[in-house]
């Protein structure tokens, strides 16, 4: 993304349109929020609106190599407080917050309230939010998140040129065995693509999958999906998310509680030795 802001300008430009736009970047290190940071302001004067950091436990993409995403020092918990630090000089060298938002594998209210405490401003939920009434994705895409177990969900080789988290099924099966036939591009649509060596289409096997297509693509999902038990309103949801995330807060309150009072008993009393 680091031409970012000279793209959105330049559309502004062409529309005729104010630049009203907020840049978000989607990072997987604090260098890496760094590196954009430096680039964008030296080459734009534009400093990021917000980060999204993303850990391994995400689905669709995923900004790690194979042998990555099952390290611990790239867990989600380890990244979000290097991004804060990161992002930290930048906020008191321009005077403005640049809110870090925590993805990949956020599923629980109490996983919210974890990420908030380690210094995220907010979360990004994709998994979760797949599986309600509102998500216009077709009703067997839905279904597969229902029916899936945890040994459905798999690593694959994007044609992209990077791993992704998905179902797996006999679209992929049928990939990795070679019977797919090489695949002619009419999008050229990413860069990292290799057209005349990929045996399918990524942007057309996702939205075969959306519209419930599932022998001509496959579901991208976030490692929790097998948690994932029932189809529901998003209210509902957001009300679920809500009491998990007070029940954390009562827990942890409870906890402390617990710890002084261990304390009192054990200090000595005033006047002894």
């Amino acid at each position: 993304p680091l031409d970012m802001p000279r793209h959105l300008r330049e559309l502004c430009e062409e529309k005729k349109e104010e630049f009203k736009t907020k840049l978000v970047p989607i990072v997987s290190s604090g260098r890496a929020a760094t590196v954009i940071a430096k680039k964008w302001l030296s080459r734009f004067g534009y400093l990021p609106d917000a980060y999204v950091v993303e850990g391994p436990k995400a689905g669709g993409h995923l900004g790690f190599k194979r042998d990555e995403i099952t390290e611990p020092r790239h867990a989600l918990e380890v990244l979000v407080p290097e991004v804060v630090e990161a992002v930290k000089p930048l906020e008191d060298a321009h005077g403005r917050a640049v809110p870090v938002i925590a993805a990949g594998g956020v599923y629980s209210g109490a996983d919210i309230k974890k990420f908030l405490d380690l210094g995220a401003a907010g979360v990004q939920m994709g998994t979760r939010f797949v599986a309600t009434h509102e998500c216009d994705a077709d009703e067997r895409f839905k279904q597969s998140y229902l029916a899936a177990r945890e040994e459905d969900v798999t690593i694959i080789s994007s044609p992209v040129g990077m791993p992704g988290r998905a179902l797996t099924n006999d679209f992929i099966r049928a990939a990795r065995d070679g019977l797919k036939k090489p695949f002619k591009c009419i999008f050229h649509c990413v860069s990292t693509c290799q057209q005349e060596k990929t045996p399918y289409c990524i942007a057309q096997a996702l939205i075969s999958a959306m519209r419930g297509n599932l022998e001509r693509g496959f579901a991208f999902c976030g490692e929790n999906v097998s948690r994932v038990n029932k189809i529901v309103s998003v209210r509902e949801l957001m009300d679920s998310l809500q009491r998990e995330f007070d029940e954390a807060m009562t827990s942890l309150g409870k906890g402390v509680q617990n710890v002084q009072a261990r304390l009192a008993r054990t200090a000595p009393q005033e006047g002894t030795r």
